[in-house]
């Protein structure tokens, strides 16, 4: 990729990114080139000050506490760097819902490396039981900084950049289903979504609902398949072998859907690396470990296995941890993993939520901006979770009633050619769904 080719992307308004690999190589000749790094910086600080103006000068729900207002000025801003915003997506935005506009504009964040291999415990033998000791140490990962500079008549004016110019409507109910890939580093082929989980919210009600749903649940993909496949197939048939995220997310949306019996307004899709990162970011996590976890064969992402042990207790959790947390399931079942999945997306919100109230506006948007380009994709554009954010700050986290899809819903059998499989009672699910979603 030469020169003029780049700055004619980003005067388009193309940043960088890890997918698709258009993107990333328009990363990797940034990360080396010092004109167009300048360039891109140039680029940024605009449509920052421009995005920020804009919010600032529409209306914000929630009134930050007098404690919270000195705190946020006297801060300075949180550093670049890459949700999770899977969480705060949805809990902010049991306050209110802004429209969308129709073109994102926002501060993309510059690549960073991929992250290096979970390893939390070690190799040992049978008869050892490392201890996991999460880093609290936050990986700032950054590209060159530039060492020449741009002529003023050679940088393109950023003023054509539109800005968000949407007006607050009430949000009646919102639904939101949030993947996990078991992608690992590197892979390209099609992935299933091993974490399954539907975040509903009503703002009338001012209350929230998080659901786990198990992968092996056996459901009938839309008429036009024709055929039934575990729930975490959903999203891998939709994929296909164009690596299309959109249509991965689309096809898991409309079969998660059907299953529950509830309309699901957006999709928001995530993977180990992405994960991991979002979390370090953030500075890490608190998690309470309800009971000690002994796993003697936890996956790694070279297909081989490792010992991992929690105690019960308190924990502060990096990244890689917080991973490994989610993930393990050979100490209980599937159905516990799904509840550990809930637990580290309510440590991530509660930790954003300290972030946003210690930070100022401009912070707060470039700490936002990041995590949302660490995403594999999400239908939500970012000006609309930027407005969201900034409504959140009072939501109250333990009022989220939680809820995992197990035994009391279907029953474990399996298929013709012996794969294992939960037969679900669809119409109990969807009675208790709708339930929660009142």
């Amino acid at each position: 990729m030469e020169c003029q080719d780049v700055r004619r992307q980003l005067a388009a308004g193309i940043r960088p990114a890890v997918r698709p690999p258009e993107r990333a190589q328009l990363g990797f000749h940034i990360a080396n080139c010092a004109d167009c790094f300048a360039l891109l910086e140039v680029f940024k600080v605009e449509e920052q000050r421009q995005l920020l103006t804009s919010l600032l000068a529409e209306p914000v729900v929630a009134t930050p506490t007098p404690s919270q207002a000195h705190a946020k000025s006297s801060k300075r801003r949180w550093p670049l760097a890459v949700v999770a915003m899977l969480l705060v997506l949805g809990l902010g935005g049991g306050w209110w819902w802004w429209s969308t506009p129709e073109q994102v504009v926002g501060v993309q964040t510059e690549l960073s490396p991929t992250p290096q291999p979970v390893v939390a415990g070690g190799l040992g033998e049978p008869n050892s039981l490392p201890m996991i000791q999460p880093s609290a140490t936050l990986a700032a990962t950054a590209l060159p900084q530039a060492t020449a500079t741009i002529q003023a008549s050679a940088t393109p004016q950023p003023s054509s950049t539109p800005r968000p110019s949407a007006t607050p409507r009430p949000l009646e109910q919102m639904t939101i289903a949030i993947l996990g890939l078991d992608r690992r580093p590197g892979e390209t082929e099609p992935a299933r979504a091993d974490a399954l989980l539907i975040l509903h919210l009503n703002p009338s009600s001012q209350s929230a609902a998080l659901v786990s749903l198990p992968r092996d649940l056996w459901v009938a993909l839309p008429p036009e398949y024709g055929f039934s496949v575990k729930l975490n197939a959903a999203y891998m048939y939709g994929e296909g072998d164009n690596n299309d995220a959109q249509a991965g997310a689309e096809l898991a949306r409309q079969t998660l859907s059907t299953t529950i019996g509830q309309p699901i307004d957006a999709v928001i899709v995530t993977t180990f690396e992405e994960m991991i990162t979002m979390v370090d970011l953030i500075g890490g996590i608190e998690v309470d470990v309800a009971k000690e976890i002994y796993d003697s064969r936890y996956p790694t992402f070279d297909y081989g296995y490792m010992e991992v042990h929690f105690l019960p207790g308190v924990q502060h959790m990096d990244g890689a941890t917080a991973l490994i947390y989610s993930r393990t399931r050979h100490a209980d079942n599937d159905f516990e993993r799904g509840k550990r999945q809930q637990q580290v997306l309510l440590a991530i919100f509660a930790r954003l939520q300290q972030l946003i109230q210690s930070n100022d506006n401009v912070a707060t948007i470039e700490l936002v901006s990041s995590l949302y380009n660490t995403l594999e994709y999400t239908s939500i554009d970012l000006p609309t979770i930027l407005r969201l954010v900034l409504a959140l700050q009072n939501f109250e986290p333990s009022t989220i009633q939680r809820e995992s899809i197990d035994l009391n819903y279907g029953y474990e059998t399996s298929t013709s050619d012996g794969a294992y499989i939960i037969q679900p009672d669809l119409p109990a699910i969807q009675a208790r769904i709708a339930e929660l979603f009142k």
